[in-house]
């Protein structure tokens, strides 16, 4: 009876004595018909490219070429493919060569059948598994090929898949002769003071687009093959690939008027200094929040926390030295919260954090762990910087804006009692607590 696993694959088996190589063959062929037999390894390293096989089974010891030479030169063609060594030879060097080569199971002669069908099997299922992905990937590989969109995958360091958009609009033809003229996506962009991956390596901008709340972000590109081509503004999208240190990024061109649009709008959310949302989106994400926990019962928490004597960081040391503080310490909190976290600039040195499925022992876990990233951090000109955290809890009876108030209300309280430090909204009780 055929088995239909192994019949899917194209074998190989290399014997060269007689008896042993027709028992053998007349055993797998009631499961198979899709092998080819020789009775040498050069005959088998000859007909390798033309036919193509999934698996080899093999003798180690035979005339004209014995079966490790034929494997070694087999694995330079393919190391990917499956070799197994049968032998009734029990020589230690023979097998530490085997190991050597990449061979992936040895069996000594005579050969328990049993033993050998349930290997085989296991192969053609890890063979059959990798042609299923293969062809997914084939798929994908299609669907995106059509895709309009630049469409690049890396691992931050190295490209690994071009679509044909983006090798056309490069002018390359494949991703060695990417990797030849650009040799990382940074190459390919047009740096300028002020853009969000200015000064940055492709890990670390795309790692802080991924923790980003924005889902796109804007990008210059310009080709070197083509001096006279103008630059091209695209909009950034990111996205993590399953089971690989990878990214997937999607540029959409945005130089048309109607696209650009889109781009202010965004842009319109964002704080210009920190990047951050501004403070009318984040009143918007409360909204959306207050709407979501009202239907489905979940916690909702909100941090406002402040610079503590800002005022004198800039009066000090100058307003650009300020912004920095407020630049890197958006930085350090960003490092601490989730990607569900809404993280806003309210105004000025004041910040909030809107933190869903978060109940107010956790909302001051959270703002103790910011509190110290931030307090424990020496910053460029004027060394220690300290915050003072309010936090609340949603109850049915808020709105929006009695919501932030009782946060805000907590970070006054923070202030009074000697700053850099937690406190909770609790109505009726001004108490600091610890």
């Amino acid at each position: 009876m055929k088995d239909e696993l192994i019949s899917e694959i194209c074998i190989f088996y290399v014997e060269d004595e007689p008896m042993i190589r027709e028992g053998f063959v007349r055993f797998l062929r009631r499961r198979t018909d899709n092998i080819h037999v020789f009775e040498n390894g050069k005959l088998a390293l000859d007909s390798f490219d033309e036919l193509c096989p999934d698996l080899i089974i093999t003798d180690i010891r035979m005339p004209v070429m014995d079966g490790l030479e034929m494997a070694y030169n087999i694995k330079k063609k393919n190391p990917n493919i499956p070799i197994i060594v049968t032998t009734g030879h029990n020589d230690e060097d023979l097998f530490l060569k085997s190991i050597d080569i990449g061979i992936d199971k040895y069996i000594k002669k005579p050969v328990n059948f049993s033993e050998l069908i349930e290997t085989i099997k296991k192969i053609s299922s890890s063979i059959a598994h990798e042609k299923e992905l293969e062809q997914q990937r084939n798929f994908l590989k299609e669907v995106m090929d059509l895709n309009p969109n630049l469409v690049i995958t890396t691992n931050g360091i190295r490209c690994t898949y071009l679509n044909e958009s983006f090798k056309q609009y490069l002018g390359v033809n494949d991703v060695e002769e990417y990797i030849a003229k650009y040799d990382n996506i940074n190459n390919v962009l047009v740096h300028k003071e002020g853009m969000f991956y200015y000064g940055k390596l492709p890990r670390e901008w795309i790692a802080d687009t991924l923790s980003e709340h924005l889902e796109n972000r804007v990008v210059v590109m310009k080709p070197k093959c083509d001096n006279e081509q103008e630059e091209s503004t695209y909009l950034l999208n990111v996205k993590t690939v399953p089971g690989k240190d990878e990214w997937l990024l999607s540029f959409t061109d945005v130089t048309t008027l109607e696209n650009e649009k889109q781009i202010y709008r965004m842009l319109s959310q964002q704080d210009p200094l920190t990047k951050i949302y501004n403070r009318k989106k984040f009143f918007e994400e409360v909204d959306k929040e207050l709407e979501r926990v009202n239907r489905y019962g979940q916690s909702l928490s909100i941090l406002m926390f402040d610079v503590d004597h800002f005022k004198s960081v800039n009066d000090k040391h100058g307003h650009v030295v300020g912004d920095r503080v407020l630049i890197k310490l958006t930085e350090i909190v960003r490092k601490n919260i989730r990607k569900t976290d809404v993280f806003a600039r309210y105004g000025g040195e004041e910040f909030a954090l809107l933190m869903p499925g978060t109940d107010i022992k956790g909302a001051v876990e959270k703002a103790e762990s910011i509190r110290e990233a931030i307090s424990s951090f020496t910053f460029e000109k004027c060394g220690v910087v300290t915050c003072s955290f309010g936090a609340a809890v949603y109850f049915k009876e808020d709105t929006v804006d009695s919501f932030v108030q009782k946060a805000d209300i907590a970070l006054y309280k923070a202030k009074d009692c000697g700053r850099n430090n937690v406190q909770i909204f609790d109505k009726g009780s001004f108490e600091c607590t610890t």
